[in-house]
């Protein structure tokens, strides 16, 4: 089982996954499917993500250790990743859950627009979520972006 309240996380970040869920259980099946939702995400039909986008989200990891990663995923075999990982592909499905309640059924592109164009709440400071996430390329800014968009959706 993983706990997505962290030892050595800022106060705010524990808190937040407090919020979030005291504990979820995620097995190599689990990190299998959320890599193969980046991947589809990552598209330029949804978040447009480059492959050193998407490795910053995910902490920073080497390239080559996410293209195995995603190889095996895409191949539907389990994938073994870190805490650190497993939490923020949980933040990003979460953020993307979010936005989707947030659209309105009819525009639901306004919700992958919403995560990568700029916003202009002092919050990020003129930056898109994505480039404020990936910017300060901490756990704290994934969570500062989930906590935003859950509170835009009430």
């Amino acid at each position: 089982m993983v706990s997505l309240a962290k030892v050595g996380q800022s106060p705010s970040a524990q808190t937040a996954a407090a919020k979030v869920g005291a504990a979820i259980a995620f097995t190599p099946a689990h990190a299998s499917a959320a890599l193969q939702w980046l991947h589809k995400m990552s598209g330029a039909d949804s978040w447009n993500l480059s492959v050193e986008e998407q490795v910053e989200l995910l902490g920073g990891v080497p390239k080559r250790t996410y293209h195995e990663w995603k190889r095996r995923a895409l191949a539907g075999e389990p994938v073994e990743l870190s805490r650190d990982t497993l939490e923020r592909l949980s933040l990003l499905l979460g953020i993307a859950k979010a936005l989707q309640i947030i659209a309105p059924a009819e525009r639901q592109e306004l919700a992958y627009r919403w995560f990568t164009s700029p916003n202009q709440n002092p919050l990020f400071q003129g930056l898109s979520p994505k480039d404020y996430a990936i910017t300060r390329g901490t756990m704290d800014a994934l969570y500062t972006v989930r906590r935003y968009y859950d509170a835009a959706r009430g």
